[in-house]
């Protein structure tokens, strides 16, 4: 048996959106010898691939900008559970803006998918999930923001803004879930080697070491997480607000 890494994340019922690929999945597999996890994801190509490589997951299909599909995924806790301890709001989507060229209507199309999946899908899921994460001894809600959210990169103009939104929020959250103790983290990684960032030209981090960071300050107690060069992107960004951004928009993008 493997040594207990994170010794906050044992026995825990944990909650996790978009756990199939990319830093979901390096969550997943640093957290699941040692508890039940359960992966909200939608497309089933990738839940099938989800299912081969770590057979220990519980799956569970939903769209997460779907209301309908996110109240029958609680009601499914609930039954198999009772209670989750540790909600991941990691689902994300970025894609291209590109102003001048897309089509108003692709234009428009793509902003609000962002902004449902990147903003309003993390709020409304922890809102549905709060019956089940008050039911647990030490309930926390993670919630997987971006670097991005301090300086926008001009080609990613909607991804950014939502994550801008998620860290706001998040914020307004932690304050008011407080009176719950209900424990509220913001993760702000960097730029990480996933399918999102296929299309980047700058240094990225593997998901294995990211999710190894985010774990360890998790145990330390930390709730705003700032990884990798994301800590300096948040100095730099409130010292030298329009240095930082033609620094990260320096290619013309």
């Amino acid at each position: 048996m493997k040594p207990i890494k994170y010794i906050f994340m044992k026995n825990k019922i944990i909650v996790i959106t978009g756990g199939a690929t990319g830093i979901g999945l390096a969550i997943v597999k640093e957290l699941i010898t040692h508890n039940t996890v359960v992966s909200l994801d939608r497309n089933a190509s990738k839940i099938a691939a989800l299912k081969t490589a770590v057979p220990e997951i519980t799956s569970i299909t939903a769209d997460v900008t779907s209301e309908e599909d996110l109240s029958k995924a609680m009601d499914a806790i609930e039954k198999l559970y009772g209670k989750i301890d540790l909600l991941i709001n990691n689902a994300g989507k970025g894609s291209q803006f590109d102003f001048v060229n897309t089509s108003e209507k692709k234009l428009m199309e793509n902003m609000e998918m962002e902004i449902a999946i990147n903003y309003l899908a993390p709020v409304q899921l922890t809102k549905k999930a709060l019956p089940l994460l008050q039911k647990s001894t030490e309930p926390v809600v993670v919630v997987i923001s971006s670097g991005l959210a301090y300086v926008p990169m001009a080609f990613l103009g909607t991804y950014c803004a939502s994550k801008a939104a998620v860290h706001f929020v998040t914020m307004s959250m932690r304050h008011q879930l407080a009176n719950l103790k209900i424990r509220v983290v913001e993760v702000l990684p960097p730029v990480v080697d996933t399918e999102l960032s296929k299309e980047a030209t700058i240094a990225k981090m593997p998901p294995d070491k990211f999710a190894k960071l985010f774990l360890e300050k998790l145990e330390k107690g930390e709730n705003v997480m700032n990884i990798g060069q994301t800590a300096g992107l948040e100095k730099f960004s409130r010292f030298l607000p329009k240095t930082a951004f033609k620094m990260l928009n320096k290619r013309g993008n």
